[in-house]
């Protein structure tokens, strides 16, 4: 069961893992934004993408998305040391990689949409990976049953990943965001991670139950793997002003 993490006991265990060596990584829709019904009406609001830009000047950021890569640095409006597109699948840098996971998702997208347009279900093209949203259909359930048949029958075969009224599809050898956080931690040089989201598809982060991470689920659920939770995206922004005044403060006391 993981605690409430605006707590005295459970800030200070926080607080004593801002250092600058720690790597800040977040998910971004229902993390950094609030959920909305259409993805195109997600906002970083102004103090939040403020206080990500002064965090990314006292330590290293990373954001790991379900959304492309050029989807999401348009809807953060600032750069993190490093952004990670489709699940984990997308990286900078990769391009092969990426491709050769591009092509595999073009494979399903038209058996994708042939089978399951009927039944009110969007196929989102992602490019390393596909979304099949069901939120809109007319009988959600049987939505959800007809996109996981649909599934089983594609070669080859997927990693499936649930989500809200979402299924996501991603090749079965493409990173997780549990081994996107790890690799991220090793190429900006970072000793420990603080690990912030609010899906299934963060759960492979929450997972890895590392001590030299801490992970806090936005919103509580007590089906998470995470040590700690939010009560609501909205109390992020309280987070990263205690994150950002420790930080200032230990920036100061060394040019002092």
């Amino acid at each position: 069961m993981p605690s409430y993490l605006l707590q005295s006991h459970q800030l200070a265990a926080f607080a004593r893992f801002v250092t600058p060596d720690t790597l800040f990584a977040f998910d971004l829709d229902g993390t950094l934004t609030q959920i909305v019904e259409g993805r195109s009406g997600a906002v970083v609001a102004e103090p939040v993408r403020n206080a990500l830009k002064r965090l990314a000047g006292l330590a290293k950021v990373a954001v790991i998305t379900g959304r492309s890569r050029r989807d999401a640095q348009t809807l953060l409006g600032f750069q993190p040391h490093l952004l990670i597109g489709n699940q984990g699948a997308e990286w900078p840098g990769e391009d092969e990689r990426n491709r050769h996971f591009t092509e595999l998702c073009l494979k399903w997208r038209e058996r994708l949409h042939e089978a399951l347009f009927l039944h009110g279900v969007e196929v989102e093209f992602k490019g390393e990976s596909i979304s099949l949203h069901y939120r809109q259909a007319f009988d959600p359930e049987a939505a959800l049953s007809r996109i996981h048949t649909v599934i089983d029958a594609l070669e080859p075969n997927p990693r499936r990943i649930g989500g809200k009224y979402v299924v996501n599809v991603v090749p079965r050898e493409a990173p997780d965001k549990g081994d996107a956080l790890v690799t991220s931690m090793e190429r900006l040089g970072c000793g420990k991670a603080i690990y912030f989201g609010d899906d299934e598809t963060d759960e492979d982060v929450f997972r890895l139950k590392r001590a030299d991470l801490f992970g806090v689920h936005v919103g509580k659920d007590e089906q998470t793997a995470a040590d700690y939770y939010l009560a609501q995206q909205s109390e992020m922004l309280g987070l990263l002003g205690v994150a950002l005044g420790r930080l200032e403060s230990a920036a100061g006391t060394d040019r002092g």
